[in-house]
Formats: structure tokens, C-alpha cells, sequence
């Protein structure tokens, strides 16, 4: 089969599953554009909300569960939501990924958000996203550690949980964790294996790496329109 036509079959069999989706969770006027395109798609539970909150909603300007990534698996994307997802422009989530939004739950996607796959995302208080934030290889993002422990001597639980918030034009690696409690400034670089935990002090136009996290290089930014390397001339 040419690329052309597995092109329009991998469409066809998105835009089947999209259609219910959309209708099911979106406003009519919304949803006979089909602005959510699903590929692929397995629901552990759809009880809660998604919605769009941007002026110009149109076809497939939030795309889940596509392959976009060959080194994993073209398995699409899981969903259980119980919470409210939120997009705010468009959207790009990869193959094998992961979305979990807690009955308290809301996850917040900001205008140009961009995965390519293996992301696992839990949200069972908040996630937030700025505009243009870049989620590399399978990164996992946790507002809850699942397991509080105890204080001994206060007779106390410690907190386990946190809402996130990832500033705009951040740029997280291959692997990053990211763990309750954790906010990052605009224009934040983290390589690949990063650890953020909410005690961490980030710097804007930075990249930071190593373990314990630290900045490595100042005075950068990913130019976003312009970081493929195919843009540069290479001379030998």
C-alpha cells in the first residue's frame, strides 16, 4: 500500500473513532467540526469533561494517539478521565501515551502543546501548561505520589500530592520526571532524566540537567519554529 493511501486509512479510522468522542463530550456547534482526532483510542473512563477554550476551533486542531515516534509502540492513547481536561489551541499528543485525570482532577493543555510519544500524564488535583510547551520521550508527570507517608513523632500524614504547572515555551527531555508540587518559570530547558521536584529553583532561559538538577547553560532558548536539523546548512 502506497504512503498516500495509508495516509487516508489511518484518517478514515481516526475520524470514525473521533466522531462519538466529539459528540459525546463536546457542544454540537464544536463537535460537527470534529476538532478532537483520536487514533487508536482506549477509554478506561470517560465521566468527566473535555473542553475547548480558544476562539477559532477547528478539524483536528487536538490530535491524540498518533504515531509520531517509531521507537514506541503504534499502540495510540489511553484516557480515563474523570476530572475536566482542558485545551486551549491546538494539541499534539503522540503514540503510547497516557492521560489520567482524577474525579478532583483537571489538566490544562496551553495553545501549541507538543508530544511526540511515551508521555504518562496523572493528574488527581491539577496540571497546568503554558503556551508551546515541548514534552519529550517518555516523560511522566505525577500531581500525586499515590503513597503518603507518616511522621512518627507529629503523628502526622505527609502531603503527597501537589498541582503542577509548567510555564510557557518550557522544553522537558527524554525522560523527564516531573513530581507533585512543581512550578517552572517561562523559557525553561531540561535534559533528558531530569528529576523536578517542587523544592527545585529554575531559571528562565536556562538549561538545566545533572543530578541533584542544576543549571548547566545560561542565556538559551529553544527556537521553536526553527529546531530541526534539517534548518541548517551543515558544511563539512
Amino acid at each position: 500500500m502506497s504512503k498516500f493511501f495509508r495516509n487516508k486509512m489511518i484518517m478514515l479510522r481516526s475520524i470514525l473513532a473521533s466522531i462519538p468522542f466529539c459528540l459525546r463530550h463536546l457542544p454540537l456547534r464544536q463537535a460537527v467540526k470534529l476538532p478532537i482526532l483520536v487514533y487508536k483510542p482506549k477509554y478506561r473512563s470517560q465521566k468527566g469533561k473535555f473542553v475547548i477554550d480558544c476562539p477559532n476551533v477547528r478539524f483536528g486542531m487536538i490530535r491524540m494517539g498518533f504515531l509520531r515516534c517509531a521507537v514506541y509502540p503504534n499502540s495510540g492513547v489511553t484516557i480515563k478521565n474523570e476530572g475536566k481536561i482542558v485545551f486551549k489551541g491546538t494539541c499534539t499528543i503522540g503514540n503510547d501515551a497516557y492521560i489520567v485525570c482524577g474525579k478532583q482532577g483537571k489538566i490544562v493543555f496551553g495553545d501549541d502543546f507538543r508530544n511526540k510519544g511515551g508521555m504518562k500524564l496523572v493528574a488527581n488535583c491539577g496540571v497546568t501548561f503554558g503556551q508551546t510547551v515541548s514534552v519529550g520521550w517518555e516523560c511522566i508527570i505525577l500531581d500525586t505520589n499515590f503513597h503518603p507517608l507518616v511522621d512518627m513523632e507529629r503523628k502526622e500524614r505527609k502531603k503527597a500530592f501537589g498541582p503542577i504547572t509548567i510555564g510557557g515555551y518550557n522544553w522537558l527531555g527524554l525522560q523527564c520526571y516531573v513530581m507533585p508540587g512543581v512550578t517552572t518559570p517561562e523559557r525553561c530547558i531540561f535534559g533528558a532524566r531530569s528529576i523536578l521536584t517542587r523544592s527545585g529553583m529554575y531559571e528562565s532561559f536556562c538549561v538545566h540537567g545533572g543530578n541533584p538538577l542544576k543549571v548547566l547553560t545560561r542565556n538559551v532558548m529553544r527556537d521553536f519554529g526553527h529546531d530541526r536539523i534539517d534548518d541548517y546548512s551543515i558544511e563539512n
